[in-house]
């Protein structure tokens, strides 16, 4: 597998195109731009005859200790704000539409009442359709609104929630699947036998200095930007399916055609499922860790490369920043017209990277494999441990973490095979002719390429200016503390600038304004 690796990283050195992960490649697999025939609902579960009460009451976090390694869980004790989330919820046989009930406990961490909170509802937004019903806020039922292109509902609350005080929210959701790819990357609906589920559940988005961050998502970047919450999520599905998800299984039961697992996940930004009757496994171990790559039978040598590409990334990664903090991280091989997408410990990669004779970008499939794995990786340290706004600030974590994944490359290959990679970010920059656009602009600013050759490619540049303005040793230093500092919390453009130059005790304004700021 080594020697097969170092000839895709040693491919590099022959292009200047971006590698990276989370945006859209050319379509090259046009049937799949189409939702495929579901299976008869014969098979559909049945859902259950009322509502699932979870036997876990809000404060208990035991059950989330065995999805975190002996390290890290220490943060079960931590976060005493954090939301909650119940969801129960159904997979017919015919994949729609998606029934479910969702109860959350929201606790006021800001220093001011709250007269009401949203829910963004991606699926509005995404091809699909989603409706919420029977809403009430500590048993007393409201009437929802629904705001920005129905993209989210507003929960009036019947009194104001005062700071510290918490609010236990219930209420039902029905959710259509996308029938085309175009809207979503691919990323939601059912597709070529694949079941994916991106931000399907009503979430509640993170409230800062600017009040909620709702608004309809723009088209050209990740839409998620939550709080670090826990996740106990029931899904009732048929039986040949084989489930991945967010977090780890903590029971199963068989009912006829119809299963029905419980995931519990947490500290997470987001809970993210996929499933299909074609999907088969392989497994390794990497200290208290199972690194488990899913993929179609006939793909599995992509499935294999996926899992030790994983394996070496978690490695760098660990020494670099921080051990992992999951028992579990799954790699799935999904129908998408991304390259690949993040989601707390689990990522999907696109299906056509693990044909071997598919060209993609100009490049062999099992580059773009490698990379977009290294890169996804990367987000599980800087988007889900530390968390940012992806819509107003996406070089927080796009632009990091093309950087680190260049550092994957010299600890899995060394020098040369780094250089390759961040030629591509050259090459990717050269896309609108290195244009002196800055990468801190909000997604939704930028226009037509300029967004991936950006935020993608002069954004790690930009990292490794400012790594040789602080030096090399003190730069890596402060990555670390940057990580460490900031774990389940939220990062800016402003705490980055203000802990770097703290270590190099110097002054990176005028680099920040070169780079980062508008002029």
């Amino acid at each position: 597998m080594k020697s097969f690796k170092l000839f895709t990283c040693l491919f590099l050195a022959l292009s200047i195109v971006s590698l990276v992960a989370c945006q859209p490649s050319a379509p090259t697999q046009t049937p799949a731009a189409k939702a495929t025939q579901a299976p008869a609902a014969a098979t559909s579960a049945a859902p259950p005859a009322a509502p699932y009460q979870f036997d876990t009451n809000w404060d208990n976090r035991e059950i989330f200790r065995q999805g975190l390694i002996s390290t890290e869980q220490a943060a079960l004790d931590q976060l005493p704000g954090a939301s909650v989330y119940h969801i129960d919820f159904q997979i017919p046989g015919d994949y729609s539409p998606l029934t479910g009930r969702l109860q959350v406990r929201y606790t006021n961490q800001e220093d001011k009442p709250l007269e009401e909170i949203y829910f963004q509802l991606f699926p509005n937004a995404s091809g699909g359709k989603s409706t919420v019903s029977a809403v009430s806020v500590d048993g007393q039922s409201v009437e929802p609104v629904y705001e920005f292109k129905n993209s989210a509902v507003r929960i009036p609350l019947p009194t104001p929630l005062q700071p510290d005080k918490s609010v236990t929210i219930e209420m039902d959701f029905e959710v259509e699947l996308a029938q085309e790819m175009e809207g979503n990357y691919g990323l939601f609906g059912y597709f070529d036998d694949v079941l994916v589920l991106d931000e399907f559940y009503p979430v509640i988005p993170v409230y800062d200095d600017e009040g909620w961050n709702v608004q309809a998502p723009p088209p050209n970047a990740d839409t998620s930007y939550f709080d670090a919450s826990f996740y106990l999520v029931r899904v009732s599905a048929p039986a040949d399916l084989t489930v991945v998800a967010t977090g780890i299984e903590t029971s199963r039961e068989d009912k006829g055609d119809t299963q029905v697992l419980v995931f519990a996940a947490g500290p997470a930004r987001d809970f993210y499922l996929a499933a299909s009757n074609r999907f088969t496994r392989v497994s390794e171990t990497l200290g208290e860790t199972t690194i488990n790559s899913y993929a179609f039978e006939e793909n599995m040598p992509g499935a294999e490369l996926a899992m030790q590409v994983s394996i070496d990334a978690l490695k760098s990664f660990n020494k670099r920043f921080g051990d992992y903090p999951y028992t579990e991280y799954d790699i799935v091989s999904t129908p998408m017209l991304a390259l690949g997408i993040e989601y707390p410990a689990i990522v999907g990669i696109t299906l056509a990277a693990y044909d071997p004779d598919e060209m993609i970008s100009g490049l062999p499939s099992q580059v773009i494999l490698e990379s977009a794995t290294a890169h996804e990786a990367g987000h599980q340290w800087f988007y889900n441990i530390v968390g940012n706004d992806q819509i107003d600030e996406p070089w927080m974590d796009e632009a990091i973490v093309q950087y680190i994944t260049g550092l994957y490359y010299l600890d899995t290959y060394g020098q040369s095979a780094a250089e390759s990679y961040q030629d591509s970010w050259t090459g990717r920059w050269d896309r609108v002719e290195r244009a002196d656009i800055p990468i801190g602009l909000p997604a939704a600013v930028y226009q037509g390429r300029e967004y991936g050759a950006i935020v993608y490619g002069r954004g790690p540049l930009f990292i490794a200016a400012m790594a040789k303005a602080m030096g090399q040793e003190t730069f890596d230093e402060f990555m670390r503390d940057y990580y460490q500092s900031h774990k389940w919390g939220i990062g800016t453009g402003t705490s980055f600038k203000e802990l770097a130059e703290k270590h190099c005790q110097c002054d990176l304004t005028q680099l920040f304004k070169d780079w980062v700021y508008k002029k």
